[in-house]
């Protein structure tokens, strides 16, 4: 054997070497790059599938409930309707093109002092009605009885 064969045998043996340890290390995930996903999944474990509900009355009356997402297109306005039910409190709703709006809860209705029902998620006013706004988990959705801003 020629001392050019050689080298190539001995070449082509060592680059396979490197390869397999390549592949090893990486299939055991020793040497990945970071990955902003992998941070990520732990925390995102610890979410519970909940919500957080919220009925504020107005005047420091208000209620928080935790609920559990069953649904994966749970909206603002199935929270409260399905609380209603289940406290069998008064909830009065009228259908428009644009949604559901959310005339009475309880024994606060919209007009009242010059108040309405406003709703919140995540502390800000979505642009969609109730039943068209999709919580996730970690959201806090507030059905907030207050004087409008507008």
């Amino acid at each position: 054997m020629t001392k050019t064969a050689f080298k190539i045998i001995f070449l082509i043996i060592g680059l396979g070497f490197i390869v397999a340890i390549c592949w090893l290390l990486l299939s055991n995930g020793i040497g990945q790059p970071f990955s902003q996903e992998k941070n990520e999944s732990p925390q995102e474990e610890n979410i519970k599938n909940e919500a957080v509900l919220v009925i504020n009355k107005g005047e420091g009356d208000l209620e928080t409930f935790t609920i559990e997402l069953k649904n994966s297109t749970t909206t603002a306005f199935n929270l409260l309707e399905n609380k209603a039910e289940e406290l069998n409190f008064v909830l009065k709703t009228k259908m428009y093109d644009f949604g559901i709006f959310i005339e009475a809860i309880g024994d606060k209705e919209n007009g009242q002092d010059e108040k309405y029902w406003m709703y919140y998620v995540n502390d800000e006013m979505p642009m969609a009605a109730a039943d068209k706004e999709e919580i996730g988990p970690g959201d806090k959705v507030e059905f907030k009885f207050e004087k409008p801003s507008f």
